[in-house]
């Protein structure tokens, strides 16, 4: 009976904490869009002193939360979404409008993934990894099956 009490004040436990980690991540990918959204009506606009300030302000809202994410996602979509923000920020000083914009879509649409990947949903619950090695001809297969509804 201590067993099946203690077993499930932790499972507990670890639904609020996993609740509240999803919650952080989301807010902080909301915050984040609301900065890339605003610095593409700038580059629209072509107000290159505004934009390079909010990628300044992108940079540091990606710094400031990036140590916490890190502990839930791989950090290697965080990576990437950190080199674009790098290139942001130069785009938008050397005033490269095609390339601002590339780059903020590219940021748009790798925080969203983010996002949807931490959306309750059966696709995220239930997913498998299968890895092949032939050490022979050195070929390395990876399936991914997704369950989607």
């Amino acid at each position: 009976m201590k067993n099946m009490i203690g077993t499930s004040i932790i499972f507990i436990i670890m639904l609020v904490f996993l609740f509240f980690a999803s919650r952080y991540i989301t807010l902080t990918c909301d915050k984040m869009l609301e900065v890339t959204c605003q610095i593409e009506d700038n580059l629209v606009d072509n107000k290159w002193d505004e934009s390079y300030m909010l990628s300044f302000e992108l940079l540091n809202i990606y710094e400031g939360h990036v140590s916490n994410l890190t502990i839930f996602l791989n950090h290697l979509d965080f990576h990437n979404i950190y080199n674009e923000i790098i290139k942001l920020s130069q785009y938008t000083k050397c005033e490269t409008e095609d390339e601002a914009l590339a780059s903020i879509h590219v940021i748009k649409a790798l925080l969203k993934e983010v996002k949807e990947m931490e959306s309750l949903s059966i696709s995220n619950i239930f997913w498998f990894i299968c890895a092949k090695k032939d050490t022979g001809p050195k070929i390395q297969v990876l399936c991914l099956f997704y369950f989607s509804v």
